[in-house]
């Protein structure tokens, strides 16, 4: 991850995936509910289902956390409780919107890598705010998959 140099903040909004869709949450901690039941009594472990269950709650706990995204003159970060991720615009080569999501990339061309190098702009109700910016700092319009 890149360290970016304290720059004015163009953009800043806060998402929260679990307020968004609030039967999916409680559908995932009745999930996690429910593995640890079966994993107890199958394993007949309470400290080997302590372990797996916390594993479950880790897995999915940035689903349950509000995630802050900062676009600023200098590049873009996504901050969560524990981590803070931040990428210079030079890094980025073309994007592509979805529904409410927005994909940076670092390629020019379409690769197998994408899934892994891209950055991930969830947004709220400022997405052609968003993509105003971003096409502006990439200099570049939206790609699309038709061929």
């Amino acid at each position: 991850m890149t360290k970016l140099p304290e720059s004015p903040e163009i953009l800043s909004w806060k998402i929260h995936m679990a307020r968004r869709n609030p039967t999916r949450a409680i559908a995932v901690a009745i999930l996690i509910l429910i593995c640890s039941y079966f994993i107890y009594f199958t394993m007949e472990d309470f400290f080997f289902t302590l372990i797996a269950t916390v594993v479950l709650i880790v897995m999915v706990i940035p689903y349950y956390l509000p995630t802050t995204y900062i676009l600023t003159e200098e590049g873009v970060t996504r901050k969560m409780l524990l981590s803070k991720q931040s990428r210079a615009w030079s890094e980025f080569n073309r994007y592509k919107s979805d529904k409410n999501t927005i994909q940076l990339y670092t390629m020019k061309k379409s690769s197998r890598l994408d899934n892994y190098r891209s950055f991930l702009l969830i947004c709220n109700k400022n997405k052609e705010q968003v993509i105003k910016i971003v096409e502006n700092k990439l200099h570049t319009i939206e790609i699309s998959d038709k061929k």
